[in-house]
């Protein structure tokens, strides 16, 4: 067996193995949902409120098997018959430099992949998420969204992939350095400003009205000796029913943002209680030890490709004999499944212990916190058919943030 079909092998075997694995959690997450109601679960849900959740965890969960099945099967058969190398074929034929090469060929995956999810996710907003009563979406803003969505994705992506290949192209041996910076550099850049450039092209975002909410979160972060640059509010209600809050920025740019849902739903203690656990993740330094931490996976990233991306048998295990960037980067992300699998169960794990601490840091620093804290979690958790029984290993692989039942014990000690 050659080097390249070794390579074939491994790259179905992670598939399938991914597929396998993925599919026994999900079940395991589907089977253990299903219990009576705790006398701590009795004070989210009544017990029609806790039946409706339980056909909403159902529903999702047979969605996502059926996506899962039919994306699996397309991707080994693009893999075993050759798409890609086809694909790649089809440009060359009709364009002869590499680097354009590589930016038509991601461009058409990019776009082949954001229109064969547009089926499912019709399906979840307009079947499954109207049926619970969330979805507020129009199908002309959901066709808008996916437009803009697909604009942005060819418009920041391909540009940057460009670069980056580019730097391959003329660096060789140094390019897992100079690409991780470029993409470490980019990924500041987002973190500080992107949601002040790409959030308003979705949402509409207007400064919090004066009153009684304004003036408690502005006199709370004063007291914090939090320097906050812009407190937004967000029309969330035009999509969905569904509760949220968030914080983006570092150093001197600080934002928060609270959806009119949020706002509608949540009394002002209970809101300033949940703004006080966002602040706690930039007080405790959250903020940056989780940044430096998705760096450190990306240069591990880089310096595996650095490693392997001259390698031509990549490109061949994809069917192709001709050696490209694109083929060989495309090959060894299947190839680093296992990795990827590993690095996000270790950043899941920070980022409920993170969760943890930003709910002490609340309840230090905000008067009544704690219980303010415990009901506004009550009302997330109704206002979104929250699973109250998620499988360990399911938490483990997928929740960035502790169970429900998890923070309010935790609140309650």
């Amino acid at each position: 067996m050659t080097t390249a079909e070794l390579l074939l092998l491994g790259i179905v075997t992670f598939i399938l193995i991914d597929f396998a694995a993925g599919r026994v959690i999900d079940y395991l997450n589907e089977s253990n949902k299903d219990k009576p109601l705790s006398p701590v679960a009795a004070e989210i849900y009544n017990p029609d409120e806790y039946a409706k959740s339980l056909e909403y965890g159902t529903a999702k969960y047979k969605v996502e098997m059926l996506t899962s099945v039919i994306s699996t099967v397309v991707m080994l058969s693009a893999i075993v018959l050759g798409w890609f190398a086809w694909l790649d074929e089809v440009i060359r034929d009709r364009f002869s430099n590499e680097l354009l090469i590589t930016v038509i060929f991601i461009g058409v995956l990019i776009i082949v992949s954001m229109l064969g999810s547009l089926p499912v996710g019709y399906y979840s907003t307009f079947v499954i998420e109207e049926k619970f009563g969330f979805n507020k979406t129009t199908k002309k803003l959901f066709v808008a969204d996916a437009i803009k969505g697909l604009v942005l994705s060819l418009a920041v992506g391909l540009p940057l992939l460009a670069l980056i290949a580019l730097v391959y192209q003329e660096l060789q041996s140094s390019f897992w350095l100079v690409g991780w910076l470029l993409v470490s550099a980019f990924s500041l850049f987002m973190f500080v400003f992107g949601t002040r450039i790409f959030l308003p092209m979705f949402n509409k975002l207007k400064p919090l009205p004066e009153g009684e909410l304004r003036s408690a979160v502005e006199e709370y972060c004063k007291s914090q000796g939090f320097p906050l640059s812009k407190l937004w509010e967000m029309d969330a209600s035009k999509r969905s029913t569904k509760l949220n809050a968030f914080f983006s920025g570092m150093g001197k740019v600080k934002i928060i943002g609270l959806y009119d849902t949020l706002i509608a739903k949540l009394t002002t203690q209970e809101t300033v209680a949940v703004l006080a656990h966002e602040v706690g993740h930039y007080k405790r330094k959250h903020v940056y030890t989780m940044f430096a931490f998705s760096n450190v996976q990306t240069l591990v990233i880089f310096g595996l490709m650095g490693w392997l991306l001259s390698n031509p048998n990549l490109s061949k295990a994809l069917g192709s004999d001709t050696p490209s960037f694109h083929l060989s980067i495309l090959a060894f992300f299947m190839l680093f499944t296992p990795v990827s699998t590993v690095l996000g169960l270790i950043n899941n794990s920070f980022s409920r212990h993170n969760e943890y601490q930003a709910d002490q840091y609340s309840i230090d620093t905000y008067p009544g916190a704690r219980e303010h804290m415990y009901s506004a979690l009550k009302k997330l958790s109704v206002e979104s058919l929250s699973n109250l029984n998620p499988h360990p290993v399911y938490v483990a692989v997928h929740y960035s943030h502790p169970p429900i039942l998890d923070r309010l014990a935790n609140l309650k000690k």
